[in-house]
């Protein structure tokens, strides 16, 4: 059975950003908003940081709507 950990967490004004990693599926970008919603964009990462630059990304570009 496949075990997934929350490897770093960040925190920007108003989102939590998560990043997960599991042994065969690798990283994952978690955003939590400020509503609670919980988001992933569904993409597998090789890194750590990948991820949590996805996340990142995804925050800056929803300040720009």
């Amino acid at each position: 059975m496949e075990s997934t950990q929350f490897v770093q967490l960040s925190a920007m004004p108003g989102w939590i950003i998560g990043v997960s990693h599991s042994h065969e599926q690798g990283y994952q970008c978690w955003i939590i908003n400020s509503a609670l919603d919980v988001l992933n964009d569904g993409y597998r990462y090789t890194t750590s940081s990948a991820a949590l630059m996805a996340g990142r990304s995804f925050i800056e570009r929803q300040h720009d709507v």
